[in-house]
C-alpha cells in the first residue's frame, strides 16, 4: 500500500485545546501563551493573556512545534527516559534549530486514536506550563 489514511487537527480541534488551556491557567492565575500547532507544526490556535510577558509567544509556539515534529514532549528527557545534559539538550537544539527543537518543559503532542495530529504548549507558569498543556493535550482522546 502506497498511503494510508490520516487524521488532520482542524481549526475546532484546535480551537477546544486552546480554551481549555486558557480556562485551566485562568484557574491556576496564571497568566500565558498557548500555542496550538497541526502535525507539520503550523499554527491553529494562539493566544497570549494581556499580562503575559512578551517572549512567551514564540516560546509557546516553538514549544508546540517542537512536541508536534517528535510526538514527544518537550524537555530534557529523551525518549529511553534519560535526562540530557545542558550541553547535551543545547547541542541537539542548535543542531536541530531553536525553531524545532525545544529543552524546556511545557510543550506536549496531541495524540488522537494513536496518531500525533499536532501539539499544544505553554509558556508564561515556569514550571506548571506542562501541567497546564496537559489538560490541552488530553481533550481531544488518546
Amino acid at each position: 500500500m502506497d498511503t494510508k489514511p490520516v487524521l488532520k487537527l482542524t481549526l475546532d480541534g484546535a480551537t477546544k485545546v486552546m480554551n481549555a488551556v486558557l480556562k485551566e491557567a485562568l484557574k491556576r492565575k496564571k497568566e500565558i501563551s498557548v500555542a496550538v500547532v497541526d502535525a507539520g507544526g503550523h499554527l491553529l490556535a494562539f493566544s497570549r493573556m494581556e499580562d503575559a510577558e512578551l517572549t512567551t509567544i514564540s516560546i509557546a509556539e516553538n514549544k508546540a512545534r517542537c512536541s508536534a515534529f517528535t510526538a514527544f514532549p518537550t524537555g530534557k528527557l529523551s525518549r529511553s527516559g534519560n535526562e540530557r545534559s545542558d550541553f547535551h539538550a543545547l547541542a541537539i537544539t542548535l543542531a536541530a534549530g531553536t525553531d524545532k527543537m525545544v529543552n524546556m518543559q511545557g510543550g506536549l503532542p496531541i495524540i488522537v486514536n494513536g496518531q500525533c495530529v499536532g501539539g499544544v504548549a505553554v509558556s508564561g507558569a515556569g514550571h506548571s506550563d506542562g501541567e497546564i498543556a496537559q489538560v490541552g493535550a488530553a481533550l481531544l482522546g488518546v
